[in-house]
């Protein structure tokens, strides 16, 4: 089963991103726990795409999300105009610092490492392509 999105490059966006990725996933059925990782790392991508993207000069743009299950696998590839950015070249945090020596930054990048089973990259046609899954179960 394939679900395709089109939203603005606006946070007020994420709501309906999120609640359509819920009717999606329960309509396959998707476990809860999964479906909260699923929403978690989406919000934590489109939030970022959005808020760091793109310049507040740029014209408006849309970000394509595409979500699929096959084979006991959600895949959601999310496609935007912004700058490029490939968070698979950031370092990894090094959490066990303590909170007031960490630099800023990066903590999203670690909490999406951690929870998809594997993350792709490529800038293609002038956009950002990212794409995750993670095992249904």
């Amino acid at each position: 089963m394939k679900r395709t999105l089109e939203l603005e490059n606006q946070l007020s966006a994420l709501s309906r991103l999120l609640d359509i990725t819920g009717d999606f996933l329960d309509a396959n059925k998707v476990p809860f726990p999964v479906q909260y990782k699923i929403k978690l790392i989406l919000d934590e991508v489109f939030s970022n795409i959005v808020s760091y993207g793109y310049q507040p000069q740029d014209p408006p743009d849309t970000v394509v999300i595409e979500m699929s299950i096959t084979e006991g696998k959600f895949t959601a590839l999310i496609n935007d105009g912004g700058m490029p950015f490939n968070p698979l070249e950031y370092d990894p945090v090094d959490t066990g610092l303590p909170t007031e020596e960490r630099p800023i930054g990066g903590l999203g990048i670690h909490l999406v490492r951690n929870l998809a089973s594997e993350l792709t990259y490529e800038r293609k046609e002038n956009r950002n392509v990212f794409c995750f899954s993670i095992e249904i179960g």
